[in-house]
């Protein structure tokens, strides 16, 4: 049977969590065949966006990541494997330096160029890991050519599912005991790199899982599991022992625990385990089937950086069409619209986005002044969202409204299947109902 372990770059930062990594490892593949993903190295996917931006340092970056991959490797890897991997990264520096070198020069990077840099995070730590488990006696093969086919959006690529499949079947079916290739990249039909979107690793393990047939996906990370709450915002967090799929849906989608919002996707076409599992200390969540009814309510997830948008008009009322125009604005503008309302009287429509992305909406949507909307408010608000299957039961919806009815909510919608409930307020007022909610969860818990 084959296991797929996903290395988070949260956990692979010095040698201290490389032996850690060596040993879990080791444990799994006494049972099992195993294909490691793994992730770039802590900050070295932030520090190359950086180089794509900040093109003045962009060689000084570059030579940092390095420099960084050099270090651990000497530290982790025996002298011959040591050679070999350093001749192999030392040529990826190259490749990085040349092409950062030319982005600076031409003071212009597409979006294609933006992948093949970030390529090389994860690339490199596919040799790191592979130099740091052969020096430690475990003969690991690395597959350093993602193996992930997608189309061509870069930034953002949609998965081939066929040729993902032919791919990775072409290393299952290898009966190699112990391979380790890059999450988070993809590469097209022509052999280009592309990404998934941050958070990528995690649905890249499960990707492969799926099209490995694998029994179990495991993704290895700083926290033990996924938790109640951010443990640094919400006192009392704790590991939630299990959740529903759809449960863990939602919660990626949320934002909870940095998920790539189709982590779980392909777990609704294989028979597969999904473990969220610590590094450092005991304790995980197992992503399961059905949806177990206690505790009613599992956890709490914050947005944060959000915007609400407000159109306003008369001319609004009754009017085919002038919905579908004030979305148009958004689709134009490039902005994403987390979330929508819009009263029975159609008199305000309320547009919530990323604070991030609001100045353009807000730019384009001034331009149907005087058309169809009288006027255009924006301001900055917060997300609360609460996840449990136990929602979709009216006893407990309405333990919930009770609590929220002492907040100012702008705006109240359920997700997947009633599981979950988002509402939106005043950032100020937006931390307390997240708190409040989370205390009854603890509670229930308890």
């Amino acid at each position: 049977m084959v296991t797929v372990v996903k290395i988070g770059g949260s956990i692979l930062k010095d040698e201290k969590d490389l032996e850690l990594i060596v040993h879990r490892v080791r444990d799994y593949a006494e049972a099992d065949r195993l294909i490691v993903v793994v992730s770039a190295v802590k900050n070295v996917t932030n520090e190359l966006i950086e180089a794509v931006e900040n093109r003045d340092k962009s060689i000084e970056i570059v030579n940092n990541v390095y420099d960084k991959y050099v270090r651990l490797l000497s530290k982790v890897s025996e002298r011959k494997k040591f050679e070999n991997a350093f001749k192999e990264i030392s040529k990826m520096a190259d490749e990085m330096l040349k092409i950062t070198w030319s982005v600076r020069v031409i003071d212009e990077v597409t979006p294609r160029i933006r992948d093949y840099i970030l390529s090389f995070g994860e690339r490199m730590s596919t040799v790191l890991v592979t130099a740091s488990l052969w020096s430690a006696g475990l003969e690991a093969i690395p597959q350093i050519e993602p193996l992930i086919i997608t189309d061509e959006s870069y930034g953002e690529a949609n998965v081939i599912p066929s040729l993902t499949e032919q791919e990775i079947k072409k290393i299952s079916e290898s009966h190699q005991k112990l391979i380790v290739t890059p999450g988070f990249i993809g590469r097209t039909v022509n052999g280009r790199f592309t990404t998934l979107g941050r958070g990528g690793s995690d649905y890249s393990a499960t990707l492969v899982g799926r099209f490995s047939g694998a029994r179990e996906v495991r993704l290895i990370t700083e926290v033990p599991g996924i938790m109640t709450g951010d443990p640094k915002r919400f006192r009392g967090a704790k590991t939630i022992d299990s959740l529903s799929l759809i449960e863990a849906v939602e919660l990626a989608q949320l934002g909870a625990k940095r998920l790539h919002p189709r982590t779980f996707e392909p777990l609704f076409e294989a028979d597969m385990k999904v473990i969220i599992e610590g590094l450092y200390d005991e304790g995980s969540t197992k992503i399961v089937t059905q949806c177990d009814p206690s505790p009613p309510i599992k956890g709490i997830a914050v947005l944060e950086n959000l915007s609400e948008i407000t159109v306003e008009s008369i001319r609004m009322v009754g009017k085919i069409g002038a919905a579908a125009a004030i979305m148009g604005e958004a689709q134009r503008a490039k902005v994403n619209l987390v979330s929508i309302s819009q009263p029975a009287s159609e008199t305000t429509i309320h547009l919530f986005v990323e604070r991030s992305s609001k100045d353009r909406l807000v730019e384009k949507l001034k331009e149907l002044q005087g058309s169809l909307i009288k006027s255009v408010e924006s301001k900055d608000v917060m997300a609360v969202s609460a996840v449990g299957c136990g929602l979709s039961r009216p006893e407990v919806f309405r333990r919930v409204l009770k609590i929220v009815g002492g907040y100012d909510v702008k705006s109240l919608s359920r997700g997947l299947s009633d599981v979950s409930v988002t509402f939106i307020t005043d950032r100020e007022e937006g931390y307390r109902l997240a708190e409040e909610l989370h205390e009854v969860i603890v509670k229930w818990t308890s």
